[in-house]
């Protein structure tokens, strides 16, 4: 339950920085900065990865 709750905010959080026009490296780092310690840095950059390029993995977004 905790991992897809954690997908969905951080997908949320990739969409909204995609969204605001900040580059797919800036959005890693954003994010990453944000939840320091919380979040694995492997997990932020494969959703981050699914948010700038979402014909990777449809099912996900």
């Amino acid at each position: 339950m905790f991992g897809e709750l954690e997908h969905s905010c951080l997908l949320k959080m990739a969409l909204e920085c995609k969204q605001m026009g900040l580059s797919q490296s800036e959005s890693l780092a954003s994010i990453m900065e944000q939840t320091h310690g919380f979040s694995s840095p492997f997990k932020i950059q494969q959703v981050v990865n699914t948010a700038y390029n979402p014909g990777l993995n449809p099912d996900l977004i």
